[in-house]
Formats: C-alpha cells, sequence, structure tokens
C-alpha cells in the first residue's frame, strides 16, 4: 500500500511505501533504533528531538549510513537492522528527496560522539504520541507528517521493539 499526503514544511508532498518491491536508492536514512524495547531519539542543535538519520556519502550502501548516522547522532553501536520502509519527498522543480526507514537493535551505548549538529539522546520507554509530538515544540517539524506515525505503528510491531527476556 501507498500513502500520499503533505509533508512537514509548505509545499511538500510526501508518498510513503512500506512494500520494498517499490523501493528506489535512496540519499538519506531514518532509523528507529530500539535499546531493551526502548526507542532512542535525538535532539538536533535546531529542529529538537528527531529520530536518528541523515544523509548518504558517496560510495555509502543505505545500510552502511544507516549505522554511521545512527552512531554519530547518538553513540549508539547497532546490532542488527532491517529496512521498514521508504518515502520520497518532493517539492516542485526539485528532485525527490529519498529516505529509507530502517528499524534496529542497540548492541551498546557509548556517548555521543564530538563534532555533530545532535546535543543529546535519550530513551523513550514509550515513544512520544502522535499528539504529543504534533503539539510540542520540542519536537522536530520532521516528525510532524504522516510518515512518524504510520511507521511507528509497524515499528512497535517489530521483535527489536519488543523487551527481551
Amino acid at each position: 500500500m501507498r500513502y500520499e499526503f503533505s509533508g512537514a514544511y509548505p509545499g511538500q508532498k510526501v508518498c510513503l511505501t512500506f512494500d520494498e518491491r517499490e523501493f528506489v536508492e535512496p540519499g538519506y536514512v531514518l532509523v528507529f533504533a530500539f535499546w531493551q524495547g526502548q526507542l532512542l531519539l535525538t535532539r538536533h542543535q535546531r529542529r529538537g528531538w528527531e529520530v536518528p538519520g541523515g544523509t548518504r556519502e558517496a560510495q555509502e550502501w543505505p545500510i552502511q549510513t544507516a549505522v554511521r548516522e545512527v552512531y554519530e547522532e547518538t553513540g549508539a553501536e547497532l546490532a542488527a537492522i532491517e529496512p521498514l520502509g521508504q518515502y520520497a519527498i518532493e517539492l516542485d522543480g526539485t528532485p525527490p528527496f529519498v529516505k529509507t526507514i530502517y528499524v534496529a537493535r542497540i548492541a551498546r551505548m557509548h556517548a555521543i560522539p564530538a563534532g555533530f549538529e545532535t546535543e543529546e539522546a535519550k530513551l523513550f520507554a514509550e515513544p512520544p504520541s502522535v499528539e504529543e509530538v504534533r503539539a510540542g515544540a520540542e519536537f522536530s517539524p520532521i516528525l510532524k507528517d504522516e510518515v512518524y506515525p504510520l511507521a511507528l505503528e509497524r515499528v512497535l510491531k517489530h521483535r527489536f521493539a519488543q523487551v527481551e527476556k
């Protein structure tokens, strides 16, 4: 199933899919990472709390980007990672901005490496609700469109989000 909706910023159109057969080469990643059933978020200097992610570098596979970005933004070392979905943000006159969404399990937590644009990482026993995110100025605009709730619904059913016993 394919979802289409307005993006977090004016003039954006977002197309989201959870069908890997529809995935294309992404330029960016977004990673829902879990440590003992708790969701890890990072606080960006300007945007606020958000899911770790970022830009793919030249000669890097998307999964390498995901592992690197989670470490750079949170200090977390991943143990396992799987693709979950992908979305494209379209703005008139520009090529689509394509992000692959991953779900991951964290192996170890370390301090955030110095020199990056994040200020803090935090584990949430209960992921922030859609209502909290949309109403809260402390959350990034990136989380305020339909990607967060649609992805979160699937993410919370994933084994990485479950507390290991």
